[in-house]
């Protein structure tokens, strides 16, 4: 059918009277259509020349408004919790897959190349400190090494922090290697030995590092999110990497 303009949309519209007639002919048209009547106009009981303020009709009012807005609160809620359980989801069956790699290759092939796919995002990287290394140095696809102290400088500004989320990257982030540039936003947890992350903890595990997270699209990770999830997948990466202190064969 051809776009009408509001001319002749108005037109086609039925009068009043054929609306009062036909809700007459049908009264249970609105009681089988609850929202449509929540969105009606209440009646006045005063007439507009009565000076008597009608505070029935604007508490009516008022609760049809707070009914709209718990609806939509509900809604909320519920794709909130469809979101969690999406996302607890995932780093199961991220975990499930570290904990069945039997060598430090299957290790950097589940991390790399099926953890990005597993978690929803589009680069994962490993960098790793060394004593040895001076600068940035790439090593095999998605994983970096790092001069020693590299990861306390990234965190100093919040040295107690274990995952740093970044909303935005404008310029990229270099630590994902050839996908740095591409990078818009990101999750930085740190690997560190699992006694560490408790109070109390005393040594430090011959790994130290980061595990990244990235996406190409702005706003994927936010201060505001929860890292219980992604901080439990770092605890576990950083126990199995330990075993081998490398990424790769």
């Amino acid at each position: 059918m051809p776009f009408l303009p509001d001319a002749d949309v108005t037109a086609t519209l039925p009068a009043p009277d054929e609306v009062e007639a036909f809700l007459r002919r049908h009264p249970d048209f609105l009681a089988e259509r609850p929202d449509l009547l929540r969105a009606m106009t209440p009646p006045s009981r005063f007439s507009g020349e009565d000076p008597v303020a009608d505070f029935q009709s604007a508490m009516i009012r008022g609760l049809k408004g707070d009914i709209d807005r718990l609806s939509q609160t509900s809604i909320d809620l519920m794709r909130l919790s469809r979101g969690n359980l999406t996302q607890q989801q995932r780093t199961h069956s991220a975990a499930l897959l570290l904990a069945e790699v039997a060598t430090p290759a299957d290790f950097h092939r589940v991390v790399i190349q099926e953890w990005p796919k597993v978690l929803d995002v589009d680069a994962v990287a490993l960098i790793i400190e060394d004593a040895t290394a001076t600068d940035l140095h790439e090593g095999p696809r998605g994983v970096a090494r790092v001069p020693a102290g590299t990861i306390d400088r990234l965190f100093a500004d919040e040295p107690e922090t274990r995952v740093m989320l970044t909303a935005e990257r404008g310029g990229g982030n270099l630590l994902f290697g050839a996908l740095g540039t591409r990078i818009r936003s990101d999750a930085l947890a740190r690997l560190d030995e699992p006694a560490t992350w408790e109070p109390g903890g005393g040594h430090r595990s011959p790994v130290a590092g980061l595990l990244a997270l990235g996406s190409f699209t702005p706003g994927a990770f936010h201060p505001e999110q929860a890292t219980d999830l992604l901080q439990f997948l770092t605890r576990l990466l950083a126990i199995v990497l330990s075993q081998w202190c490398a990424p790769t064969p």
